[in-house]
């Protein structure tokens, strides 16, 4: 008899397990994977080889963060809420990878667009070396 119940309690665990994890109700999987941030979010992420030193810029002028850090081989660089704005603002990240070479620019709406017409957004950098042809800057929906 026994034996009938830890049967049924190990499938009983086995099944929750299994309709947890395809509804994404689990702390790992799909939704630890790609979190949500808040909008004027800036990522960095380098799938290069070598650390590369990333220096970030925000303008217009009344937006004053900057960031100067080395970003190692795999690694990906989260600064919550980076920038402020109001609905609206368009922003403007400059991106500086190494010590030589063109600055990179990028757009964004961190508070999103007024009225709601947009939802905010987070800035994302990736680059495998310190070559400009080797980055790119997108947009992804904050919260």
């Amino acid at each position: 008899m026994r034996r009938r119940q830890y049967l049924g309690t190990v499938s009983a665990i086995i099944g929750s397990v299994s309709i947890a994890g395809c509804t994404g109700r689990l702390p790992f999987g799909t939704e630890s994977e790609s979190p949500e941030y808040p909008g004027g979010t800036l990522i960095i992420k380098n799938t290069g080889r070598t650390t590369v030193n990333v220096s970030v810029t925000v303008s217009p002028d009344k937006h004053d963060p900057s960031l100067d850090a080395p970003v190692s081989s795999g690694e990906t660089l989260v600064r919550r809420e980076f920038v402020i704005a109001e609905a609206g603002d368009i922003v403007t990240v400059t991106a500086l990878l190494g010590s030589e070479g063109d600055p990179i620019d990028f757009q964004f709406l961190p508070a999103g667009g007024e009225g709601g017409d947009a939802p905010p957004e987070v800035a994302r950098l990736t680059f495998e070396s310190a070559v400009e042809a080797n980055a790119t800057w997108s947009a992804i929906a904050g919260k």
